[in-house]
């Protein structure tokens, strides 16, 4: 071979390498791509939660309070919760419901969830918002949660937070919800 043969077949292993490797990035989009991160959430069967995909599952949960913080670590997923000063009880325990049974039927890898729901009326840069109610929800409680949060009356959705999950419930509460 002569001299010019060999600076193009380098040349073209060159190229060949550097767009091998510029595609390397790009390998642990494809299953995602092909598949959608969205599709996973949409059938019936229970998928790994990441930090990709953590959106994509908490956008097609119907809540009423919204959602200020998401914290995904290990089996545990932590949420804060806004409650609104007109946000009545029921729909406090609609949504801690809703995510504990979105979060066992529809993950693998979630073994607790963590909600708090947190008082935001009054925070300024001085101070900070105000717990208002706490639970934890464990996977082997929330097994067999079948009923949608709205089949169940209030009375119903409360006995069933707690019968199966810690709550822990403030003086703020109590204050905004009195027996």
């Amino acid at each position: 071979m002569n001299w010019t043969s060999r600076m193009i077949i380098m040349a073209l292993v060159s190229g060949a390498i550097a767009i091998g490797m510029s595609m390397l990035p790009k390998l642990d989009e494809l299953p995602t791509m092909s598949t959608g991160i969205a599709d996973s959430w949409s059938g019936k069967r229970a998928a790994q939660l990441t930090n990709s995909n953590l959106v994509d599952l908490l956008v097609q949960v119907p809540l009423q309070l919204r959602i200020r913080k998401v914290e995904l670590t290990n089996s545990r997923l932590s949420l804060d919760l806004s409650l609104p000063k007109n946000a009545e009880s029921a729909a406090v325990y609609r949504d801690l419901y809703t995510l504990a049974q979105t979060m066992t039927n529809k993950t693998k890898n979630v073994n607790q969830v963590w909600i708090r729901v947190m008082d935001y009326s009054g925070a300024t840069d001085q101070t900070s918002a105000q717990l208002v109610l706490a639970m934890v929800a464990d996977r082997e409680q929330g097994k067999d949660m079948k009923a949608s949060a709205n089949e169940l009356s209030l009375i119903q959705l409360e006995q069933q937070l707690q019968n199966r999950f810690r709550l822990t419930y403030t003086p703020r509460w109590q204050q905004r919800y009195p027996l």
